[in-house]
This record gives structure tokens, sequence and C-alpha cells, in this order.
């Protein structure tokens, strides 16, 4: 089976139009993307489930439910034995309580008959697997059997669905491979993320850049938290500063000596006229990379005194400089390409949000992304479009997808596959809860490693 039958095979499932050789929901059972019922099993179990519940307090399938159920029938035929409980109820209600017993007596049967049981037992097992709204439906080519697709099911007919151009004629035990294994690698991060995130400490805001960089570091969760707790110490308890040692640490040779270095940036930026306020400070990062720091001031210099030709000498610049410090080409030549980026988003506007947070930083941010000034048009259009398909999917907000949208623009795959691989990590990193917005903020963060 191909792709391309596969993915029709899945939608039949999905939209009960189900139409199936016996070779191919065979495939699809054995490896968990649908499940199958007897018709008779079905009814028994919608028969007997709310009757278990209502009585019993319990699921079908637990183990006590025949127990349970007994006491409840001992209590009500205790009380239709009662002369004074017949004399004080009326006869509609006696009428009620008398059927009531024996629809106990009949479900207890079914409950202490091990066949039934069984049938009973693998259905609820499977109602566990299924996509949500999922229903069962009959293939008449197949015989009386009814399927249903599961969750991973879903996952998957969604995932091949956006991916269907590439993949449609490929084997699906191919696409199904790397699925399961980009699935596996997800679960893996989102496990160590779950250990970074408890693990940080009371941090006041921006949490979850903590986190992200501290994944960023390239090393064991733990491993990443010891050098983010010896950056707190070297930086007077502060979150950003630690993470900046923690992710410098292997370059320098410790945290401590990465928190040196940063002294030794922030000294050549005072040599270099900047003030020593927090933002003039906290740009200092941005000289880390560079051999010697004074290097590193001369460029930042450089780059800043062209933007503050336009901007002014507000705050703002000092992050418009350190993020194109890291720019291929010269100060001229990257701030030529930011200048260039602001007007691209000017003649090709946002259809996702009305209102552009900062059209500045997110010129200069899509101009640090290039090497030259001809790649600008198609990565701009390509950021629209993936601004576009966040709103559209529900995974950004309007306040958020022009960050989201730069965070995951290098993400390979169309604009929908970027946004599936999105909302497909932030789900893992939910780990079944409803996703939120930090969850977003590490998925768009980190898309670009799950993309196939």
């Amino acid at each position: 089976m191909n792709c391309l039958r596969a993915a029709a095979v899945l939608r039949g499932l999905e939209k009960n139009e189900l139409v199936v050789t016996a070779e191919e929901i065979e495939e699809l059972l054995a490896i968990g993307l649908a499940v199958e019922a007897e018709p008779e099993d079905l009814q028994m179990l919608h028969w007997l489930q709310p009757v278990v519940r209502q009585f019993a307090g319990c699921d079908v399938d637990a183990p006590l439910a025949a127990q349970s159920l007994a006491v409840t029938l001992r209590g009500t035929e205790d009380e239709l034995k009662k002369d004074w409980y017949r004399m004080k109820t009326s006869k509609e209600e006696l009428a009620v309580r008398e059927a009531t017993r024996v629809v106990m007596r009949r479900a207890i049967a079914y409950l202490n008959d091990k066949p039934t049981v069984d049938a009973v037992r693998k259905l609820t097992r499977n109602a566990r697997q299924l996509a949500p709204g999922a229903k069962y439906v009959c293939c008449e080519q197949l015989g009386a059997e009814y399927y249903a697709i599961t969750h991973k099911g879903w996952r998957v007919r969604r995932q091949l669905k956006i991916r269907l151009d590439r993949f449609g004629e490929t084997s699906f035990k191919t696409f199904l491979a790397a699925f399961d294994k980009n699935e596996a690698k997800m679960r893996a991060f989102s496990t160590d993320i779950a250990q970074l995130a408890q693990n940080i400490g009371y941090v006041k805001k921006n949490r979850e850049q903590v986190v992200i960089g501290l994944a960023k570091v390239g090393v064991p969760p733990n491993q990443a938290l010891a050098s983010y707790q010896a950056g707190l110490r070297a930086a007077n308890d502060a979150p950003d500063v630690a993470v900046t040692c923690a992710r410098n640490a292997a370059t320098f040779g410790s945290p401590l000596e990465a928190a040196a270095r940063l002294r030794k940036a922030q000294a050549a930026l005072r040599d270099a006229g900047f003030p020593q306020t927090p933002v003039a400070m906290g740009a200092a990062k941005s000289l880390l990379a560079f051999g010697p720091p004074e290097a590193g001031a001369r460029r930042f210099a450089d780059i800043f005194g062209r933007l503050a030709q336009t901007f002014g000498r507000v705050d703002a610049v000092y992050k418009y400089t350190s993020r194109l410090m890291s720019a291929t080409g010269s100060g001229s030549e990257v701030v030529g390409r930011a200048m260039v980026a602001g007007t691209l988003l000017k003649q090709m506007p946002s259809r996702a949000t009305p209102h552009p947070q900062d059209g500045a930083a997110t010129a200069v941010a899509l101009a640090s992304m290039v090497r030259a000034e001809d790649q600008l048009p198609p990565l701009v259009r390509r950021f629209r479009e993936v601004e576009v398909e966040l709103v559209r999917a529900g995974v950004s907000t309007l306040a958020s997808v022009e960050g989201d949208a730069l965070e995951c623009v290098g993400c390979p795959g169309t604009p929908a596959e970027v946004v599936d691989t999105v909302a497909a990590l932030a789900g893992q990193l939910a780990a079944g809860r409803q996703s939120e917005r930090g969850d977003v903020a590490v998925a768009v963060a980190f898309a670009k490693r799950f993309a196939f």
C-alpha cells in the first residue's frame, strides 16, 4: 500500500466512508492505526456500560464491577422485600425499582460470563485508543465487522495529508517508519524539556525562554542545569545571564569562565562609548562569538551607529544590533539588508494580523537569516505564508504570530508542514493536557529538529 492509498483508507475510517480490502485493513490493525469490533459486542457494550456506571459506580472493565453491582442489587432487593417500603412507595416508583432489579440481574449474568467480559474489556481498551469523535464504521465488502480509527491513526492521517505531495507514491511503511521515529524523538525531547522546566527554580518572567536557552546548550538536562546554577552564582541570580553562561560554557571552559568573558565584553562596550545600562550591557553577549571582545565592540558600534541614523539611539536599537552581529557581511551590508527587508515587509503586508508588533525587529531578524539581499524576497514571502498558517491552524494568536513565524520560518517543508510540525511538537510537550503558550514557544524554537 502506498501513501496515497493509505491516506484514502484513513480518510474513509475517519469520515465513515470506508472502502478497503482485507489486506489493507489487516495492515492498519497490525500497526495500531485502527481497531475492529463485532457488531454484537458493540451492542452489548452500549447496553452494559451505562448500567454498570449507574448502579456500580465504575466502568464495565473494572475488576470489581460485578461485585459492586451485586451489592447494589442486594440493597434494592432488601428494600423491595420490606412491607413498610412498599406501603409508602408509589406504584410507579415500585415498577421502576422492579425493572431496575431485572436490569441489574441481567448485567451481573453478563459480567459473570467470561467470553462476554473478555469482549467488552477489549472494546473498552480499544475505546481509550480511539481518535476524538471517532465512530465505528462497517465495510460491506469485508462482512459484518466494524472498524474505527485510533488516535495514532488520526495523527498519521493528519501528517500524511499535509505531506502527500511528497510521499504520495512512497510505500506507506516507509512513511510510517519516519513518522514513528519522529514521534519518538519528540517524546524524548519533551521529557528533557519537562526536566528542565521542573528544575530551573523561580524565574520572574519569560520562564520558557530560560528553558529554551538551556535546551539549546546541547548537553543532557542534568548537565545543562548544573551549568545554569553555576551561571546564576556568577551572574548574581540573573536568569538571562546565567543562560548565556551555560550556553557558552563549552566554548570558554566553564560557566565561570564564560561569565568572565561576558564581563570583558561589557567592558569593551563601555570603552567604545556605550552607557552602562541594563539594555546596553545585556547586548554584550552578542560579542562572545568574536575573538577579542574589542573586535566585537567595533562591529557592534558600526552596526549600532548605522541603525541609529534611522531609529535613533533608543533601547530597541541595542536589540536590533545584537541580532545582526552574527549576520554575514560588513556593517553596511547587514544594515542595508535590514532596510530592504523592512521595505519588502511593507510591500507584502501581513494577512494574519492587522497590527504588526514591531516591523523593524522583524526586518532585522529576517535580514540576519540570509547571506545576500536577493534571498530576502522569497524569505519574506515565506514568512508571511507561515504567519497565515500559524493563525489558521490555531497554533498562534494575533499577538504572538510574528515572533512565532520568525522562529520557525527556517524549518524545512511547506508552510503547512512547518505549522503541522509545530502543532505536533506542542502536543507532545503538553503531554495530554491542552497546549499552552509556553508549549508553542518551545515548539517554534525547535521545530526544525523534527521536520521530515
